[in-house]
């Protein structure tokens, strides 16, 4: 199905698809795999990005928690503190430790004695109310450790929040414990934000539990998720419906728990980046094709070029009667020998014209010099000279007649000697495909025959008929013989149609079916009418006519010519004002009438004739088309020639509806 409606196609369009299939393909492929690796690429360096924001966080942490332990063991060393405590004066332990907290931006403050009672405790605001878990810190300090921990601080509504605290031991001069001291900072947003350097960038603080205590990235903060494993690079996520580079951090050091942070990027902004780049890569994409096919059309034309433009010289120098072209060489193969064929037809077609044109300039001239002659006679002679002078307009219409009766025959010439130099080579093949398509099938029968006589071929011949598929070679081939006869059966026709057209051989009156010379003149007029316009035939059964078979086609050609100018000014032009939902058609109806004579009316849905030409489309010279389309003489011959057949030729036509031509001829011609 695909083949055959490939091989339909025109010859550059054939030429042209494969070379943009393969294109295409390799655009997609070429544009899919630069996408994937951008996309991977940009997703790495966010992954390096991402781990090297979390080894500053972690640094960070580190030094936060070294330095609350330094400042902790410094505090829990002064000998006021010392003192203080001792004399149990919370006085001056408020007043000096009051200090400590604005200056070190501490959340916690807590002095204990020796038994665990609290002597001191100093909260900000917003640790009021809530239940701080450091038992294990405090014993640990009373016994003379110096723990580093993060504590749980259980809210009342049963939220939790985490506290980094640093605990020392305070001693006497006989380094007898006395009593403990604990700093602490608590770990929220603020911190967190502190922690990070970009804008889509968050932090999520989890306690030994794996529970979500601290989060910059409020959606997450009541979520149960899988926790990235800490000894692992970066990886992507899904969270919230939203993807994330995730690094767990754990912050090693503490004594008691375990604190871990996971640093999460947003991937938002890759993934528009991406976006951005897809459409970027499928605007190239376009452009790319877009070039390919101008490329593909221009190498597909430089092949297919010369034989187009072998038929362009062809069909304008029959149209418009320009034998000046030439088509030009530029190959010596087949097409090169149908170009040097044709220019040389057209230059045998424009010498007989030349002659003809000095034929009728010498004429002219001597009856200019015989019409001055008689201007110097006698007034009498004035009846004479008006005689004359309808004599010498007479004669310049019959030279006129002449001049297109030659051109016409001259491309009669040129069809025939087409016609017959096709018609011998095509009469053999059409001859012979009988004979092969009958040795042939012997031969299958043949082959059939072995095969049931020796059923078990040799391995090397079953090879060789599995290779060459003999199966299909014998159930294919018949059918390739069939069609290549319709082929030739149908050039047959189109050569007999060309044939009948030119009627060399029938330059007297004889007895004819007209539907044949109309059909001849439709097929040499179809690459005008091709699939654009419709062609409606009305034929009814007549009987022959008696005419001049050649001058009836010429007279087809021209009205049929006009009918197709017309409906492509009315449909086909830019400036139409036509309707184009109705289509462009000519409709040929032809009937027998009363007195043994027919009709044939020829109608177009064109454009029309207005009403001021059309008591002048007889007159020789008249013509209202543009300068180079037309000579005037076409329906002026059409009239001669039916005047010559005893009939008559009469056009009806309205202004943006159509024209109709009728022609009415007897079936025989009277002596």
């Amino acid at each position: 199905m695909l083949q055959a409606s490939y091989s339909k196609l025109p010859l550059s369009q054939r030429i042209i698809m494969p070379f943009m299939l393969v294109f295409f393909s390799i655009m997609v492929i070429a544009v899919i795999s630069f996408a994937f690796w951008f996309t991977s690429a940009m997703e790495y360096q966010m992954k390096n990005s991402v781990a090297s924001g979390a080894a500053v966080i972690l640094q960070e942490l580190q030094t936060k928690k070294q330095h609350l332990g330094s400042w902790v063991q410094l505090i829990a060393e002064r000998n006021d503190v010392r003192t203080a405590l001792e004399q149990k004066n919370t006085q001056t332990l408020l007043k000096i430790l009051v200090s400590h907290e604005t200056n070190l931006k501490l959340d916690l403050i807590k002095v204990v004695n020796k038994n665990g009672g609290v002597v001191l405790e100093l909260r900000q605001p917003k640790l009021d109310k809530s239940n701080l878990e450091d038992r294990t810190s405090i014993s640990q300090a009373l016994a003379g450790m110096y723990p580093l921990d993060v504590v749980n601080l259980q809210k009342q509504r049963g939220q939790k929040q985490l506290v980094l605290v640093g605990t020392a031991p305070i001693k006497s001069n006989e380094e007898e414990v006395i009593g403990g001291i604990e700093i602490g900072i608590l770990i929220n947003n603020e911190l967190l934000k502190s922690l990070i350097a970009a804008e889509d960038e968050y932090l999520i603080a989890l306690n030994e539990d794996k529970t979500v205590v601290v989060s910059t990235l409020t959606a997450v903060t009541n979520q149960n998720w899988q926790l990235p494993p800490t000894t692992i690079p970066p990886i992507r996520i899904l969270l919230t419906n939203r993807h994330y580079i995730a690094k767990s951090i754990f912050i090693p050091g503490l004594s008691n728990t375990s604190l871990t942070i996971v640093l999460l990027k947003s991937l938002i902004a890759l993934n528009h980046t991406v976006q951005y780049l897809w459409l970027r890569l499928w605007g190239f994409f376009v452009v790319g094709g877009f070039i390919c096919t101008l490329v593909g059309k221009n190498i597909a034309l430089n092949i297919s070029g010369p034989l187009l433009t072998v038929a362009r010289v062809a069909q304008k120098a029959t149209q418009e009667g320009n034998f000046d072209l030439q088509a030009p060489v530029t190959r010596n193969d087949e097409v090169g020998i149908l170009a040097t064929s044709l220019n040389s037809l057209i230059r045998r077609v424009a010498e007989y014209t030349q002659e003809l044109e000095q034929a009728r300039t010498t004429l002219e001239k001597r009856v200019e010099e015989r019409t001055h002659q008689l201007l110097q006679k006698n007034q009498e002679l004035n009846l004479a000279y008006d005689q004359l002078s309808y004599a010498i307009q007479e004669l310049q219409q019959t030279q006129a007649q002449l001049i297109q009766t030659e051109k016409m025959s001259s491309l009669g010439n040129m069809v025939a000697g087409v016609a017959h130099e096709i018609n011998n080579p095509i009469s053999s093949i059409y001859g012979n495909i009988s004979y092969a398509k009958e040795y042939i099938e012997e031969l299958l029968e043949l082959l059939n025959l072995y095969r049931n006589e020796y059923p078990q071929p040799t391995t090397a011949i079953q090879n060789h008929l599995e290779q060459i598929e003999l199966d299909y070679i014998s159930q294919d081939l018949p059918k390739i013989l069939t069609s290549m006869k319709m082929g030739s059966q149908r050039i047959r026709e189109i050569v007999l149609s060309l044939r009948n057209f030119s009627r060399l051989d029938e330059s007297e009156k004889k007895a004819v079916n007209i539907h044949e010379g109309i059909d001849s003149t439709l097929l040499i007029l179809n690459h005008r009418l091709k699939e654009r316009i419709q062609v409606v035939k009305e034929y009814e059964i007549l009987p022959l006519i008696e005419c001049y078979p050649a001058q009836l086609n010429q007279v087809f050609l021209n009205l049929i010519s006009n009918a197709i100018d017309a409906l492509e000014e009315a449909f086909f032009n830019k400036l139409s004002s036509v309707d184009n939902k109705v289509n462009p058609q000519i409709l040929i109806h032809t009937n027998k009438v009363a007195g043994n004579r027919i009709d044939v009316r020829i109608t177009d849905n064109g454009c029309g004739i207005e009403p001021k030409n059309q008591d002048k489309i007889f007159d020789p010279f008249f013509t209202t088309k543009e300068v180079g389309k037309g000579t005037g003489l076409g329906l002026w011959i059409c009239y001669q020639i039916i005047q010559k057949h005893q009939g008559k030729i009469e056009v009806n036509s309205l202004l943006g509806e159509g024209t109709t031509v009728t022609v009415t001829l007897p079936l025989v011609q009277k002596a």
